[in-house]
């Protein structure tokens, strides 16, 4: 199998087991918000809610993409990562909307934490908080193997995740524990209002790598100094160098050079130094198609 094809299917089966514990982890929340007064645990329902919506859209979007190009989309599905990315930030925005509300409602209107719900709230919020920090290594290490801005995508999710269940184990903890003192009743709100913050970092972070592969923006300055490298090696290999244009499309890196030959060259000699360079390019660059285009003239664009 090669290297692509495993790192897809390592794609999808950690985004199907991250599915399935979502899934399974709601059903204690939900118990929770019920039997408790916490708006941090109502909170942290709808945000369960969100988090496995985004986690099925990137499902779903990771298989298009193992199915690489085809008839219809030479290029593939690379950019559905990009999507299903932006909507991962979309839902952390929504989660945020909601989260702020309820925070403000609740310094409004402070209530002391009661019930089983709590307890309940605690023990499992802290079984998160062990999960979270498994799927954010997991991801993590993922993600060393190539870019993808679905694992991305996770990564940041499961990150900012932590944090939530981090603080909302310490918060209901500390409400229930306190519970006698009429200032305790803010703890709650309170909160929700600092775990606000990381959600919006989140947001903001996936929300400016989905647009940057969306846009096609330029790849990255240590990249494109690899392949000013490896030309610079291959100086008297081509007379003139007119253009470099790079894009991303999900994991994979698309590079066209324009580069002008000697005239006096066999295009036999100048296939062979197409071929050096590009095999060279992908020696520095993983996962790239090095498209290079013989040319007399800067490209122009329409």
């Amino acid at each position: 199998m090669s290297e692509e094809g495993l790192t897809f299917k390592q794609k999808e089966k950690a985004i199907l087991v991250s599915l399935i514990l979502g899934l399974v982890t709601m059903i204690p929340n939900i118990i929770a918000a019920l039997t408790s007064n916490s708006l941090i645990m109502l909170t942290d329902v709808f945000q369960g809610v969100s988090e496995v919506l985004a986690i099925f859209f990137a499902y779903i979007a990771i298989r298009k993409v193992s199915k690489g190009t085809n008839l219809v989309y030479n290029y593939g599905y690379g950019k559905m990562e990009g999507f299903s990315s932006l909507l991962m930030a979309l839902v952390i925005v929504i989660s945020l909307i909601v989260v702020l509300t309820s925070a403000i409602r609740g310094l409004l209107k402070p209530e002391k934490l009661a019930g089983i719900g709590v307890l309940i709230g605690i023990v499992f919020n802290f079984i998160g908080v062990l999960m979270d920090l498994w799927q954010w290594r997991k991801y993590k290490r993922i993600a060393r193997t190539a870019f993808s801005p679905i694992i991305e995508g996770q990564l940041k999710l499961y990150r900012g995740k932590f944090a939530m269940d981090l603080g909302e184990t310490l918060t209901l903890s500390a409400g229930l524990l306190l519970g006698k003192f009429s200032f305790a009743h803010f703890i709650d709100p309170i909160g929700a209002l600092l775990l606000s913050g990381v959600l919006f970092h989140s947001a903001y972070t996936l929300f400016s790598t989905s647009m940057d592969n969306l846009m096609d923006r330029t790849l990255e300055e240590s990249m494109q100094t690899g392949i000013l490298k490896v030309l610079a090696q291959h100086f008297d290999d081509y007379k003139d160098l007119h253009d470099i244009r790079s894009r991303r499309s999900g994991a994979d890196v698309f590079i066209e050079l324009y580069l002008e030959f000697d005239d006096h060259l066999k295009m036999e000699k100048v296939m062979e130094h197409i071929k050096q360079i590009r095999s060279d390019i992908k020696n520095v660059i993983r996962n790239c198609q090095v498209n290079i285009i013989p040319s007399r003239e800067k490209p122009t664009l329409k």
